[in-house]
């Protein structure tokens, strides 16, 4: 799956940007690092993305997360996904000017998505390629 013109900046930037995550040298060696707990709580603060429907697919419990110490390592499945899930806010940040309009688009029911919401496709990774799909499809204008 392609992932678009955003660029690392814009994904780091959801995630703490330098001062809680450094400057990685690409993504997937962030991920393998493992993000560090503060990255997520910017994240949460960021994306204003509800948390129950975080913590279920990050497949985290609330408890479990303030079980970490503030720079302790999250572990890589749980790295990855909130990486993926920051592209993904990245894209529609870019796409709608701000994370307001792209939570606002998220939760209207979408023509592309056989009408139902966007936000119902964030519990698998699978669930945001799609969306990231559609992204695309508006960036180059197959969407009105």
């Amino acid at each position: 799956m392609k992932i678009f013109h955003m660029s690392k900046t814009q994904v780091t930037e959801l995630l703490g940007g330098q001062k809680v995550i450094g400057n990685p040298k690409d993504l997937a060696k962030l991920a393998e690092e493992g993000l560090p707990k503060q990255a997520l709580i910017v994240f949460m603060e960021k994306s204003n993305l509800d948390e129950n429907r975080l913590f279920a697919y990050l497949d985290i419990t609330k408890r479990a997360l303030t079980n970490y110490k503030p720079q302790e390592k999250l572990r890589l499945y749980i790295s990855d996904r909130l990486i993926h899930l920051a592209e993904l806010y990245a894209k529609g940040k870019e796409l709608f000017n701000s994370t307001e309009n792209f939570n606002e688009w998220l939760n209207r029911p979408s023509v592309d998505l056989s009408g139902e919401k966007p936000i119902e496709f964030i519990h698998t990774r699978k669930g945001i390629d799609e969306l990231l799909h559609v992204l695309g499809r508006i960036e180059h204008g197959v969407l009105a």
